[in-house]
């Protein structure tokens, strides 16, 4: 059984402690006296000789829950036990209707609702929740008339200090006795506990899989054998530590969806020490509770013997991925769902459809899932075959007997054996390519040449597309067949413009890169990021990045201004009209005027302020105000 510790202010309520202890044969640990201010240092005291629960009462009991973390039973007060004070505190001051006060904690007390009528007084009760309020409730009592205070060691103390009568609330056997049956009472519940731990750790340690157990606050609790194996550390390292700190790659939403019971299950792929890992997370569930959840491990196959060789090959011939999904940062909805899928689609071996517009890094996805995959080993080679002709495609991805290269010899499925192939704009493929495709897909066997040369192969496809594919096949360009093959994984990635938020960390981001790179710091004030962060942004991150860099090299001044960024908007990416006449984008008559008398000086603001009669300054906020920039 646990062991429980008892921790008392009055050598009165220890006596009586220790009689309810002998006619109820309580196992005690530890049983003592203490002086509040010794509080902390006498309950990590009996934690470390051993103690599971500890009873206390009033002030150290609050110190004890607040500066420790172990089981508390609280003595409370019983009706009866109170009255027997009230009796007392009206014989001590001999007044036919006193004032008194009780002053403490709120679960020291039993209910006192009546206690005014039954025993013809004036009631204050005034609750506290920490200590540092005791003194001020003492005057607030006194200011209030109170003829008589009720309450502990500190109330007691500082009541004397103040020259106020003042009475401890000094317990009877009674409500020792029923904290000591509910600490015994716990201490079963924990020793059941401890044994229901003790037999699902034995489980775990004869499972095959790495398994994780964790609380509802995301501590681990359990590790098996295989998961230390797994992750190269010892489970006392592991033990009471957040699981975002051992596997940050689930992600705190992700982990929290399990534990607040919006999912029943996750999978999704991970790495551990470079190896590609399957990872479930499942709920435990008592009834209609969640007491935490289970993470199971297991290592992906790997998928041939030589995979590793071959990527080395790879490697130094360029065919290599750089990205992994902890560089996809966001903060948008649906990003992050994109995320998740690419960590699932990861764990698959057929092909994955990205959909997205031009720039939103549809590539940097298929580098992502490539390399939380088992074929991590073998090669990422990438592929755009949109301006080829039709024997030109072919060549390139089913192999040219007449190439020097090895590479292109063997053709792009061939050589991504045991790795990825990445095919950009897949609805630019001819008809005989995707026919051809779709047999290499569906069965797994290349066919190189029309002779029917037959090779089996091991890789995977992901290919990505700006348009609307079901437009091309229900045209007739683009095979059915090969649209349902290729339309099982699918992701759409949002456009910049549908996640601002994330806007603003590109631009941070970029700026820190720019300033290292450039040598200048620039600072980028917040209505200059509003004005980007409200651009659509039609190119997405490809064309925002190449803005930001035109911006940082050619900014006029430390502080890029609104204006500038604006000016710069302007000259890059014109508004265009049906309209053969240019239409200029200012339109106030002041506006105008400023413009002419730009181009008429070359941009000398000295020279326009002087016709104008007004300062620089005043110029300034002028050419501000309409977003111009002058020239000089």
């Amino acid at each position: 059984m646990s062991k429980i510790a008892v921790l008392l202010p009055r050598e009165s309520m220890l006596k009586q402690a220790k009689k309810v202890i002998k006619e109820e044969h309580i196992d005690i640990h530890t049983l003592k006296v203490i002086e509040t201010v010794d509080t902390i240092a006498e309950a990590r005291k009996a934690v470390e000789n051993g103690a599971e629960i500890i009873v206390a009462r009033g002030a150290q009991a609050s110190y004890i829950k607040s500066y420790t973390e172990i089981p508390l039973v609280e003595i409370k007060m019983t009706g009866q036990e109170l009255g027997l004070l009230i009796k007392k505190a009206k014989h001590m001051i001999n007044k036919e209707i006193p004032s008194i006060a009780i002053i403490g904690y709120k679960n020291m007390y039993s209910d006192m609702s009546y206690f005014e009528e039954i025993f013809d007084i004036k009631l204050q009760s005034v609750f506290i929740n920490n200590i540092d309020q005791i003194e001020s409730a003492i005057d607030h009592a006194v200011t209030a008339g109170t003829d008589l205070l009720i309450g502990g060691d500190v109330v007691n103390r500082l009541a004397r200090q103040k020259g106020i009568p003042a009475l401890f609330v000094e317990s009877t056997e009674d409500s020792i006795r029923n904290a000591l049956k509910i600490a015994r009472q716990m201490s079963y519940t924990a020793e059941t506990e401890k044994r229901h731990i003790a037999q699902f750790a034995a489980v775990l340690d004869a499972s095959f899989n790495a398994i994780i157990k964790i609380d509802t606050k995301k501590r681990v609790t359990i590790v098996n054998p295989p998961f230390e194996t797994l992750i190269g550390k010892k489970a006392e390292q592991l033990l009471g530590k957040n699981i975002l700190d051992i596997v940050p790659e689930i992600g705190e939403q992700m982990i929290d969806s399990i534990l607040n019971g919006r999912r029943d299950s996750i999978n999704l792929s991970v790495r551990f020490r470079d190896n590609p890992t399957m990872l479930t997370i499942a709920p435990i569930c008592t009834q209609d509770d969640i007491s935490g959840a289970i993470l199971s491990c297991y290592l992906l196959t790997k998928s041939t013997k030589h995979a590793t060789d071959k990527s080395r090959i790879m490697y130094l011939k360029g065919y290599n991925a750089i990205h992994h999904f902890s560089d996809l940062d966001t903060e948008n909805e649906a990003m992050k769902k994109c995320v998740e899928l690419g960590k699932i689609y990861a764990l698959s071996s057929q092909p994955v459809l990205i959909c997205g517009e031009c720039g939103t890094n549809k590539e940097l996805f298929a580098q992502c899932i490539h390399n939380n995959s088992t074929y991590k080993k073998g090669p990422f080679i990438t592929l755009n075959l949109s301006s080829m002709s039709d024997d030109t495609q072919m060549k390139y991805l089913f192999g040219n007997p007449d190439a020097a290269d090895q590479i292109q010899k063997k053709g792009a499925l061939a050589a991504s054996d045991t790795g990825t192939l990445l095919i950009s704009e897949i609805e630019a493929l001819a008809p005989i390519t995707q026919s051809r495709l779709y047999r290499a897909l569906r069965y797994k066997i290349l066919i190189q040449n029309d002779a029917e040369n037959f090779q089996p192969i091991n890789n995977r496809l992901i290919v990505t597309t700006s348009v609307k594919l079901t437009d091309y096949v229900n045209a007739g360009s683009f095979r059915k067949d090969l649209y349902y093959l290729i339309n099982g994984l699918v992701m759409q990635i949002p456009p910049l413009r549908q996640r601002k938020q994330d806007i603003k960390k590109i631009i941070l981001d970029a700026k820190n890169a720019f300033a290292e790179q450039y040598s200048r710091f620039l600072t980028f004030p917040e209505s200059s990021i509003e004005v980007l962060i409200n651009y659509d942004w039609p190119g997405n991150e490809i064309q925002l990045t190449a803005f930001l860099e035109r911006l940082f090299l050619t900014a006029p001044h430390k502080s890029i201004g609104e204006a500038y960024v604006r000016y710069l908007l302007d000259e890059l990416y014109p508004v265009q009209t049906d309209s053969p006449d240019p239409v200029s984008m200012y339109y106030h008559p002041e506006a105008e005027q400023l413009k002419t008398m730009l181009t008429k000086y070359h941009g000398n603001r000295k020279k326009i302020a002087d016709e104008l009669g007004i300062s620089t300054t005043t110029l300034w906020r002028r050419l501000k105000k309409y977003g111009i920039i002058a020239e000089s």
